[in-house]
C-alpha cells in the first residue's frame, strides 16, 4: 500500500516542519549554513558505503565537502554519529574536544544530528525522499551559554532538571530542547506519558507495543541507553 502525504499524523508533519525550520537558522555556536551543511553530511553519510568507524571520512579524497562551510572534524563527528553511533566512547568524546570543538558546540552537533536522522529514515521508511532543505537565514549564533552547565552524570555539560538521561543530556543547548521535544513525543509518546502511563495509546499502538519496537530498535543500532 503506497502512503501520501496526507495518510502521515499532523504531528509528525509540524515536527518535521520545527526541524527543518531550526536547521535554516542559526543556533547558539553554529550559523545557519553550518547547521544546514549538517544535515548534509548525514545525508550523504547513508547513501555512501559503510567506512569502518575508524576511518575519518575528512581522510578520504573526494568523499565529502570540502569546500563546505564545516571543519572536517565536525564533518568527521557528524558522520561518526549517523552510522557509527554505537562506537563512542569517552576517550573518542575526549579526543574531539581536544581537537578543538567545543562541548558546547558538539552538543548543538549532536542535536542536529538526531533531528536530521529522525526525520530523514522517517521519510524513507515510508517511501518519500528526504524533505527538500530550505535556504539558510542571516544572522550570528547567539554564543548563550546556559546558566549552571556543568559535567556531572554525562560526558557533555548538563543543567540541573529532572526527567530522563537522555532527555538531560542535551539540556545545556536549549535552543534545540523544543525540537528535539516535538520529535520525541510524535515519533514515539508525549512527555506527559513517558514516566509512567503504560496504558496510553495512539490508537493504533499502545505504550507497551510502542516500547517493544523501541527497545528493539535500540539493541539493532547498539544503543547504550
Amino acid at each position: 500500500m503506497s502512503i501520501s502525504a496526507a495518510d502521515v499524523r499532523p504531528d509528525i508533519t509540524e515536527a518535521h516542519r520545527l526541524a527543518l525550520t531550526s536547521w535554516a537558522a542559526p543556533g547558539s555556536w553554529w550559523t545557519s549554513e553550518e547547521r544546514l551543511a549538517m544535515v548534509v553530511e548525514a545525508r550523504r553519510c547513508r547513501l555512501t558505503d559503510e567506512l569502518p568507524a575508524w576511518v575519518a571520512p575528512s581522510s578520504v579524497d573526494g568523499l565529502v565537502d570540502d569546500e563546505g562551510p564545516l571543519a572536517p572534524i565536525a564533518v568527521d563527528v557528524v558522520w561518526r554519529l549517523t552510522r557509527h553511533p554505537g562506537t563512542l566512547t569517552a576517550e573518542w568524546h575526549r579526543a574531539v574536544i581536544d581537537s578543538g570543538l567545543g562541548p558546547l558546540a558538539y552538543l548543538e552537533l549532536v542535536a542536529v544530528t538526531a533531528m536530521a536522522a529522525a526525520v530523514d529514515i522517517f521519510a524513507v521508511a515510508v517511501g518519500f525522499d528526504p524533505p527538500p532543505l530550505p535556504h539558510p537565514r542571516p544572522g550570528r549564533p547567539s554564543g548563550d551559554l546556559p546558566a549552571g552547565a556543568e559535567v556531572t552524570t554525562h560526558w557533555v555539560p548538563t543543567t540541573d532538571g529532572n526527567g530522563p538521561n537522555v532527555l538531560r543530556a542535551t539540556s545545556a543547548v536549549p535552543h534545540e530542547q523544543p525540537i528535539l521535544r516535538a520529535l520525541a513525543e510524535a515519533h514515539y509518546v508525549p512527555a506527559d506519558a513517558l514516566t509512567g502511563d503504560l496504558t496510553w495509546s495512539r490508537e493504533t499502538l499502545d505504550r507497551r507495543q510502542i516500547e517493544l519496537i523501541a527497545a528493539r530498535t535500540s539493541v539493532r543500532n547498539d544503543c547504550f541507553y
